[in-house]
């Protein structure tokens, strides 16, 4: 008699297989969708995925009459590169795509046409207003494309075409000249002007089509929806089945805390375990390299920043001890900063997914590809972060971070004085050839008269959110310090980042720091208030150390100052980006997919989440700094010494990421993200439950015995100590 063979397997082993079963239907099915294989409304197979895409191109000399440009010396140059730009906005008219339609044997309402400007105006001018934004959105759903671009020395039109297939791309791109032609000649008839006094357009080469987006875009995408599908599939199915197993509990039964399986004489930096060391070397890179401008001389399908090159070892470790297991093994957790964090990325993946086809048809899908695992290595550190470090590490991990932020705030405070930036000098001189270091010149002036004081960053308001979020270590320090030195420690390194924040001359230097303060304040006000009068010695040190920098950010929130383009620019975008936001208002249009050198400069990252990922995305984005200050509340009201400071420093570090994502993209830059996802793992290590101290049982049952004074010394031994950030006892 034949038995199946899942009756030999144990009813965890069947659910197990049920479970597997049913999520990789699940997730076959999504990928089928998202490619188009299958279409639900009607019901439709197809035998391939529908995300084929073609372009071609060509360029024409915008030439003035006979004898042609180049045996003309004499000729205005200048005047026929603003001719080729007239030229393109032309050619992007109704009446001439109309003309082009026809000879392309095109619906002329199927031709979508947009203008890339390049004229010498601010860029501020050349941004889409709403209504323009409207009509691109509008247009990114047709298959026929034309994009123009006049170049900015020469008197050359660049012409790209897009369509289905490539026959059919340069087609439209060889008649959209011929389209041009047509119309400039019955203009110059319709208004009696000479035909031999009309613009020369010279073709420079036939239209070549080829495929730029194909089979393997849809590949991807399949993968991406098999692999979502199957992973929340499953964990929702085994998180019901878990529940469905799980003994009711008893009002009696107490949480299970963390085990402790190693000795504290074995916490970093007294270790010889290899993964903390290599944590901490890529901290150091993340305070004092400036990885973003340091990329490899290689050909590689993509760009690989110093950062990109040692992340990987460090996960590759992680990976390695994980595998092994063991004491020294990572600890894998799950707290509610985790499930928010895991929300964002799903979120990220499921944005991209369902816009792909979208933005197959406007090739910006190549650019979702990009940011989607830049998005996960950031990810990777937190996890890193939240599993390797000890809860006793934690403190020295604070004041490693504490004491590499003081060394980038003296390098931007000499940046500051001598007009050299030290991280990209050095950068440039240690290491080899084989990397390549932008030049950085830090003798730049912006529009309204500050200099660009960056540090290790790119941009200044970057240098302000990675030190903001290691200022609250220091006033922490500061406030639960007992003795004299770690006092004058704290005071120092807390006003050497003052002074390199408010050197930036940005006004988010003011706002950034404040609230750190605020957040400080709201749960310890009566310690705050003590050090009241040193806040002013802390100012006057700011000013000796950057002089007029703290009066030059101030003056900038003065009212008669709120109307520079720094201010209005951002105004200007809230108007600007509604079609955006309605068009695609739950996910959004796909992570990493709005480029500000097509569109708009956003300065604020909420705005490029809620257009990005929608609404919901924008939620989860909130979720993740709010999900650290929830969590540590309770911590933090515990006013446990050695626990409560550190989960202090992770709420304000967490309120100043959220308030300079109101004030610039900041996940647009890595280090600021990166040094975020770092405390936020370290908050998860520190949230920690941790093991009941062994005491002798009592002789009455349900009461606890007294510890003696044997014992509350072998605790007080045992115990980890915190130094600086802990009273004395």
């Amino acid at each position: 008699m034949h038995v199946p063979i899942t009756t030999h397997l144990p009813k965890s082993g069947r659910r197990i297989l049920a479970v597997t079963l049913a999520s990789t239907l699940i997730g076959l099915l999504c990928a089928a969708l998202s490619t188009g294989l299958v279409s639900l409304a009607p019901f439709k197979l197809r035998s391939s995925a529908d995300l084929g895409t073609a372009v071609a191109s060509t360029h024409v000399l915008v030439d003035g009459a006979h004898p042609p440009i180049v045996y003309r010396p004499d000729y205005p140059v200048t005047l026929a590169v603003k001719h080729s730009e007239l030229l393109g906005r032309v050619m992007a008219s109704p009446p001439v795509l109309e003309r082009i339609g026809r000879r392309a044997g095109v619906d002329p309402r199927e031709i979508a046409a947009y203008v890339r400007s390049t004229a010498n105006v601010p860029q501020a001018l050349v941004e889409p207003s709403s209504e323009e934004r409207a009509e691109q959105i509008r247009q990114s759903g047709l298959k026929y494309r034309l994009e123009l671009q006049a170049r900015q020395s020469t008197p050359v039109l660049d012409i790209a075409a897009q369509a289905p297939t490539a026959a059919e791309a340069a087609r439209l791109a060889n008649e959209s000249v011929g389209g041009l032609r047509d119309f400039l000649r019955d203009r110059a008839e319709r208004q009696g002007f000479g035909l031999g006094h009309l613009v020369q357009l010279r073709q420079l080469g036939r239209a070549k089509g080829t495929t730029a987006v194909g089979s393997g875009t849809a590949m991807v995408i399949g993968f991406l929806s098999f692999a979502v599908a199957f992973m929340l599939s499953g964990a929702a199915m085994l998180y019901v089945l878990w529940r469905q197993g799980r003994p009711a509990p008893s009002r009696r039964t107490r949480p299970m805390p963390e085990p402790r399986d190693h000795d504290d004489s074995d916490d970093w930096p007294r270790t010889t375990r290899l993964l903390p060391w290599m944590l901490a070397g890529f901290i150091a890179i993340l305070f004092l390299v400036p990885f973003d401008g340091i990329t490899l001389n290689a050909q590689l399908p993509i760009e690989l920043n110093f950062d990109r090159l040692i992340l990987p070892f460090v996960i590759g470790t992680w990976a390695v001890a994980l595998l092994v297991g063991g004491r020294v093994s990572p600890r894998l957790r799950f707290t509610w900063i985790h499930a928010a964090i895991v929300a964002f990325v799903v979120l990220a993946f499921v944005s991209v997914i369902l816009g792909a086809r979208e933005l197959s048809n406007t090739l910006e899908l190549e650019r979702a590809f990009k940011k989607l695992p830049l998005l996960v290595a950031y990810v990777s550190l937190f996890v890193v972060a939240a599993s390797t470090v000890r809860r006793g590490e934690v403190r020295a991990f604070m004041n490693f971070i504490l004491a590499l932020s003081v060394i980038c705030a003296l390098g931007m405070l000499f940046e500051f004085r001598f007009h050299q930036n030290p991280f990209y000098n050095l950068s440039d001189k240690l290491l080899p050839g084989i990397f390549t270091v932008v030049r950085f010149d830090a003798t730049l002036i912006d529009d309204i008269g500050r200099s660009k004081l960056c540090g290790p960053t790119a941009v200044p308001l970057e240098a302000v959110a990675m030190l903001s979020m290691a200022l609250p270590i220091a006033i922490v320090g500061l406030i639960h310090s007992q003795r004299w030195r770690p006092r004058l420690w704290y005071a120092l390194a807390a006003g050497l980042l003052l002074a390199a924040i408010i050197a930036t001359d940005r006004k988010s230097a003011l706002l950034a720091p404040l609230s750190v303060i605020l957040t400080i304040a709201y749960f310890r006000r009566g310690q705050l208030l003590k050090l009241a009068p040193l806040g002013l010695v802390l100012v006057m040190f700011v000013h000796v150390l950057a002089p007029g920098s703290l009066g030059h950010t101030t003056d900038q929130f003065d009212p008669s100052r709120l109307g520079v383009a720094t201010v209005s620019d951002r105004t200007a975008d809230y108007d600007a980006v509604r079609p955006d936001i309605w068009t695609h208002l739950i996910f959004g249009r796909g992570w990493g997919t709005y480029d500000h050198v097509t569109y708009r400069i956003l300065d604020s990252e909420l705005l490029h989440r809620v257009i990005e990922m929608g609404v919901l995305g924008l939620l989860v984005f909130i979720a993740m700094p709010v999900a650290v200050v929830l969590s540590a509340r309770a911590t933090i009201a515990a006013r446990d010494p050695r626990w409560s400071p550190l989960a202090l420093i992770g709420a304000a570090g967490a309120v100043s990421f959220l308030v300079v994502s109101m004030l610039f993209d900041v996940l647009s830059f890595p280090h600021p993200t990166y040094v975020f996802m770092l405390m936020a793992g370290l908050m998860t290590v520190v949230l920690a439950k941790q093991p009941p101290v062994a005491e002798r049982p009592s002789e009455h049952h349900g009461r606890r015995a007294r510890p003696t004074s044997a014992s509350r010394r072998a605790r007080a031994l045992g115990a980890p100590s915190l130094g600086p950030l802990a009273p004395r006892r």
